[in-house]
C-alpha cells in the first residue's frame, strides 16, 4: 500500500534526484584537516622531501599548546601549524609546483565526488584539475628541464676550463666547486681552483705543509659529503664590485662548526678573469 507524500510550507516533499548520491557532509575542521594534510602530501615531494618544514610545523604546534594559546584558537592550534608547514614547503618549491599541487587535488576531489549517472554536470571539477595537471605539470617539467641543462653546461664549461689550466669559474660557484672538491678528495681541482696565493693561504689555515696536503687532511673531517658537496648559498655571500673584483663570504654559509657539515671555509677573494669567469686570489680563514 503506498504512502501518501509528506507536505511541507512549499508543498509537498519530493525524493532527491537519482544522481544525487545522499552524502554526509564533514564538519569544517575535519574538511580543513584533511585539505592541508593532502597539501603537505602533494608539495613535500616539490619541496626535495625536505623535513625541515615539518619539524618546524609540529614545533609550531608544541609551542602553542605550551604557551596554552591552542585555547585562544578553539582548537584550529593542529590547523595553524598544518598552514605553516604548507607556507614553508610552497616557499622551497616553485610556482609551477604549486599549481601543480592545486590541479591534482582538484582532481581528487573531483573524483571522488563524481557521481555514479554519467549524466550528471559534476565532472567539471575533474575537467579543470586535469587542465591544470595538464598545463602546470607541462611548465615544471620544462622549467626544471632548462634548469638541469644549464647546470650540465656550466658544468662542461668548467670542466673545460679546468682542461684548459684556466681555473676560472663563475663567482656563484667558486664556493661549492671547492666544497664538491674537498668532498670528494680531488685535490688536484681543489688546488687548481685556489691557485697561487690563495692555496698557500689555505694550506696555512689547515696546518698542512701545502695545498694538496690540506685537501686530504680536512677530507676524514666532512661528515656529510652531499650536504657539503652542495652549500646553500643565501643572499649577501657573494658579493660583485664595479672594479671587477668580488669576494665569497664562505662564513656565512655556515655560521657555527656545529651547522657545516664538514670543515667550514673561510673568506674568497676573487678577481674578473673573462667573461662571468672569475679566479680565486686570496683566502681568509674563518675566526673560531
Amino acid at each position: 500500500m503506498d504512502q501518501p507524500p509528506r507536505f511541507t510550507r512549499r508543498g509537498p516533499l519530493r525524493p532527491p534526484p537519482a544522481d544525487q548520491a545522499t552524502r554526509t557532509r564533514w564538519p569544517v575542521r575535519v574538511a580543513a584537516g584533511v585539505g592541508l594534510l593532502a597539501a603537505i602530501g602533494l608539495l613535500w615531494p616539490f619541496a626535495g622531501w625536505n623535513w625541515w618544514p615539518v619539524v618546524i610545523g609540529l614545533g609550531v604546534l608544541v609551542l602553542l599548546y605550551l604557551s596554552r594559546l591552542d585555547r585562544l584558537l578553539l582548537g584550529w592550534a593542529p590547523h595553524l601549524a598544518g598552514l605553516v608547514t604548507v607556507v614553508l614547503m610552497a616557499a622551497r618549491s616553485d610556482p609551477w609546483a604549486w599549481g601543480l599541487a592545486a590541479g591534482l587535488a582538484l582532481l581528487g576531489v573531483g573524483l571522488a565526488r563524481l557521481p555514479v549517472n554519467p549524466s550528471s554536470r559534476r565532472w567539471w571539477p575533474v575537467a579543470a584539475g586535469g587542465l591544470a595537471v595538464l598545463v602546470f605539470g607541462a611548465g615544471y617539467a620544462v622549467v626544471h628541464y632548462r634548469t638541469a641543462e644549464q647546470q650540465r653546461a656550466e658544468q662542461r664549461a668548467a670542466d673545460s676550463h679546468y682542461t684548459a689550466g684556466r681555473a676560472a669559474l663563475p663567482a656563484e660557484l667558486v664556493f661549492a666547486a671547492i666544497t664538491s672538491d674537498i668532498a670528494s678528495g680531488d685535490e688536484i681541482k681543489a688546488c687548481g681552483l685556489l691557485g697561487t696565493p690563495a692555496g698557500a693561504q689555505f694550506a696555512a689555515s689547515a696546518g698542512a705543509p701545502d695545498c694538496p696536503g690540506a685537501v686530504r687532511a680536512l677530507r676524514p673531517q666532512v661528515r656529510d659529503p652531499y650536504a657539503y658537496a652542495n652549500p646553500r648559498m643565501s643572499r649577501g655571500v657573494v658579493s660583485k664590485r664595479a672594479d671587477g673584483t668580488a669576494s665569497v663570504d664562505g662564513c656565512a654559509v655556515w655560521p657555527s662548526a656545529g651547522s657545516a657539515p664538514g670543515p667550514r671555509l673561510g673568506r674568497l677573494d676573487l678577481r674578473l678573469y673573462e667573461g662571468s669567469r672569475y679566479v680565486i686570489t686570496g683566502y681568509t680563514p674563518c675566526q673560531q
